[in-house]
């Protein structure tokens, strides 16, 4: 063989190699962006989807375009079924997508739902958010790069994607991570570690305050709330111009929204009372009314929902292995957030949850409380796991 058939041969076994390792990393898709086979056993399993999904999940939404879009951190990633009917209407056979990311700060949130508007025609969209958190507007140019930047070479044939591919196809026997419309799993089939890991967020929680906070006083479950002064509306605050500023991109695009504040474990809500922060949820829902009220004056288009209350999906019991909707104090599971999906787009029982409007926040405070009182008097079992948590951290320090 002469140097000029040997070259030629090298080079076409070269490229018959990257041409197999291409089709090979395009069929096991590892980072779930082709989305064209699903074989069990073989590649519907990604166990590597979760350390690129920043990258990923906006090229899902790009080109799909889908019709509901939920928003937010992992609680909303977690909680929230975005292919459930209320959301998603099966009768005119729409897709939807959890753009949700975990970890994500209220910066990346924003910036997400500006990159839908952008590049997807959403319908219906869900943002969670958390009470009192700012929610500002910033410059989105650097999570945009990031949210943009995915070249089809990373995904073929870079040693991230071969790598990926062989450990994809090794992994089948894992849990999955993910579903592939974006849901977050999270710790779902570890039910035995629930309790552990609610435990280890409250104790957490308690951690990060001041010795002298009432709650680590007395750790009881039945301190009075204080008054509640809301103050008079003046413009819109600062910390609360990105909301402003999402929900008249929304308004204009005739998206309808659904603000949630996210719910917590009812023992979890116990201890912002009992550690001296129980009008904190309160300010914050009316801040947030009333800046959504501003952006859209006669609500057709945006609404704020609460759920924060007594339920028993809220009571449910974090022992024995019995709980089946919370993964720890502030995860819910899918089940808790299909009630939520139901409740806010018209389809859920009334008497769960509120719709949040400026002029209704003081007398949707004083129900809470008068619920909270009624249960704690006929519920002591609660009081007394309540107090148990705070003496628990308090041995441990």
């Amino acid at each position: 063989m002469n140097g000029g058939a040997y070259l030629k041969t090298v080079l076409i076994g070269i490229f018959a190699l990257l041409a197999a390792l291409a089709a090979f990393c395009y069929l096991v898709d590892p980072f779930w962006y082709n989305r064209k086979v699903s074989i069990p056993g073989f590649n519907a399993v990604k166990p590597e989807f979760k350390r690129y999904e920043r990258h990923v999940k906006p090229q899902i939404v790009r080109r799909e375009r889908s019709a509901a879009l939920v928003f937010g951190n992992s609680y909303a990633e977690i909680g929230f079924d975005p292919l459930h009917p209320a959301l998603t209407r099966p009768d005119r056979h729409e897709r939807g997508y959890n753009f949700g990311l975990a970890g994500a700060e209220w910066e990346r949130v924003y910036c997400s739902v500006l990159f839908a508007l952008e590049h997807a025609a959403p319908k219906r969209v869900v943002i969670g958010f958390q009470p009192g958190h700012p929610l500002r507007a910033v410059d989105c140019g650097t999570l945009f790069a990031e949210m943009e930047h995915l070249p089809a070479g990373a995904l073929l044939l870079s040693g991230k994607a071969i790598k990926a591919s062989i450990r994809t196809v090794k992994g089948q026997r894992k849990k999955p991570t993910h579903t592939a419309e974006g849901m977050f799993y999270y710790a779902r089939f570890e039910i035995d570690e629930v309790e552990r890991r609610f435990r280890a967020d409250f104790a957490r929680y308690l951690g990060n305050l001041k010795p002298d906070a009432p709650c680590l006083q007395e750790p009881s479950a039945v301190a009075s709330p204080p008054g509640f002064s809301p103050p008079k509306a003046k413009g819109i605050p600062a910390d609360l111009a990105g909301l402003h500023d999402l929900v008249s991109r929304l308004v204009r695009a005739g998206v309808e929204t659904r603000l949630v504040a996210y719910p917590v474990h009812a023992l979890r809500a116990e201890a912002d009372i009992a550690c001296g922060f129980a009008n904190l949820r309160w300010d914050a829902l009316l801040s947030v009314a009333r800046t959504v009220r501003a952006a859209d004056p006669e609500g057709r288009w945006v609404e704020v929902w609460d759920f924060q209350g007594y339920d028993p999906d809220l009571v449910e019991p974090i022992r024995d292995n019995q709980t089946r909707l919370w993964q720890d104090v502030g995860h819910f599971n899918h089940e808790f957030g299909d009630r939520l999906l139901d409740r806010m787009f018209g389809r859920g029982e009334e008497g769960f949850g509120s719709r949040v409007e400026p002029a209704a926040v003081p007398a949707l405070r004083d129900a809470f409380f008068r619920d909270r009182t009624a249960f704690l008097e006929s519920h002591p079992g609660f009081v007394s796991e309540f107090a148990g948590l705070i003496d628990s951290f308090r041995n441990m320090r």
